[in-house]
Order: C-alpha cells, then structure tokens, then sequence
C-alpha cells in the first residue's frame, strides 16, 4: 500500500497507532524525500523522545524507492515498522550492533506479519459482504 499524502499517512500511523496500543504517544508521520532522511538508503525512520513519548516517523517518497529490489514498496508495512520501534526504545538507550540487528530483524518479522494478517481480514470480510 502506498499513501498518497501526509493527511493519507497520518490517518493511517493513528488507525496502527490503537492497534499497537501506542495511542498514548504523539505521533507526527510524513512522506519524505530521501535526502530528508536522516540516513541513506532507508524506508522509514522514527525518531522519538521516550521521555515525553513523541514521535515523528518518516516514511519514504515513492519518487525515491528504487526500482530493482526484491520487493515493491509497502507504505503500511514501513509505517508499522517504524511505530513498532517505539515499543522497543526502552531498550534503545545503549548502542550495541548486534543487538541492533536482531531487534530491527524481529521488528520487520512483527510488522511483516500484522500487516499481512490485518490485509487477510480485510479480504474475509469483503468476501463474507459478497455472500450475502
């Protein structure tokens, strides 16, 4: 899924934000160019102050996806990454590589996995209306 705006993005970062039970952070998501990101070669950031639980989240510009990786791009799935990183920012205080790769290794399998369960409800569910 691709957002087509912020106003399309943030709709969605609130509707995630429930589902994650992360309704109690203040969450500002935008569609980015890349070289707004803060890092290169990235699809999304988030960016947070644990403290204050505010986030601003960055997803990035269709214009800038390239176009010879293994798999298109997944606004949703990008958006649920990144906002799953807050549940781990406790976490985040002390860099430590491998930590690091294993955390963000298990944050896309969780993301992965919610976006595609939440897409296979949505199928049942327009199936079931057809039914009737």
């Amino acid at each position: 899924m691709i957002y087509k705006n912020d106003e399309e993005l943030q709709a969605a970062c609130e509707l995630w934000q429930k589902r994650l039970r992360l309704q109690d952070w203040i969450v500002k998501a935008s569609i980015c160019r890349a070289r707004d990101m803060l890092k290169e070669g990235v699809n999304g950031e988030c960016r947070w102050v644990l403290e204050k639980k505010m986030a601003n989240v960055r997803i990035l510009d269709p214009v800038d996806y390239p176009d010879d990786l293994m798999e298109p791009q997944d606004h949703e799935r990008t958006l649920v990454h990144e906002l799953l990183h807050l549940h781990f920012a406790p976490f985040d205080r002390e860099y430590d590589e491998n930590k690091d790769i294993l955390i963000e290794q298990a944050i896309d399998s969780i993301a992965y996995g919610l976006v595609n369960l939440a897409r296979e409800k949505v199928q049942v569910n327009l199936k079931e209306l057809r039914v009737v």
